[in-house]
This record gives structure tokens, C-alpha cells and sequence, in this order.
């Protein structure tokens, strides 16, 4: 399961993060991945939850080379910066998209996809 964290600088996707981390049972600290880019932390469940940040990654090529898919797949992966990995984090996903409006409130919308359905 991937979460891509959508949103520009500075609107909450790490704060977001760490929340869904703490809900998914993670109980150390989560700090942003900028530079290590990923991050595995253990839940309550078998099912590691990774922490990635893309914000370094220039397009979907220097994604590739980073060859993470597999690292995702039986993971709960939170990832903010998703565009930046192109169309690779598209299937079966879920996308939180962070916006902040003008009195530094944020307005966040959610959206299902799984490439099998098209949905």
C-alpha cells in the first residue's frame, strides 16, 4: 500500500506523516528522510511502514535507479514528493493532497486508485 503525500513546501506532509505513522502504531520518533530519502519503522502489525521523501529525486529515471519498488511491495509506504517517481507509485495507492489556503488553514482531499480496476 502506498500513501503519496502530495502538497508544496511547507503545507503539513511530514506532520501528516507522523501522524499516520503514530496511528499505524510506529512509537519512535519519524523524522523527515530528505537526505537518507527512506526511512523503516515497525507498527503493531508484521507489515513494515516506510517513511520515503522523493523531494532530492529529479524525475522518474533517477526513481528507477533508486530501484525501490520491491522495498514497497509488503510495506505501507508514506511518501511525499510522489510525482517525482513519475507514474511508478500510481497503482493501488492512496493520495492525500495537502493544501494550505489563505489564513494557514488546510484543506486535505484523499483519492483511491488501483490500476487493476481503474479506479
Amino acid at each position: 500500500m502506498v500513501v503519496r503525500l502530495r502538497g508544496e513546501l511547507g503545507t503539513g506532509k511530514s506532520v501528516f506523516a507522523r501522524a499516520l505513522g503514530s496511528a499505524l502504531g510506529v512509537q519512535e520518533p519519524m523524522p523527515s528522510p530528505t537526505f537518507a530519502i527512506i526511512h523503516e519503522y515497525r507498527g503493531t502489525g508484521e507489515v513494515p511502514v516506510l517513511h520515503v521523501d522523493l523531494y532530492r529525486i529529479a524525475n522518474s529515471e533517477e526513481y528507477q535507479l533508486l530501484a525501490l519498488d520491491e522495498l514497497l511491495d509488503g510495506a505501507i509506504a508514506i511518501v511525499e514528493w510522489p510525482e517525482r517517481a513519475g507514474a511508478a507509485l500510481d497503482s493501488r495507492s492512496v493520495t492525500v493532497t495537502i493544501g494550505r489556503e489563505a489564513d494557514e488553514s488546510r484543506i486535505i482531499t484523499m483519492e483511491w486508485s488501483d490500476a487493476r480496476t481503474g479506479h
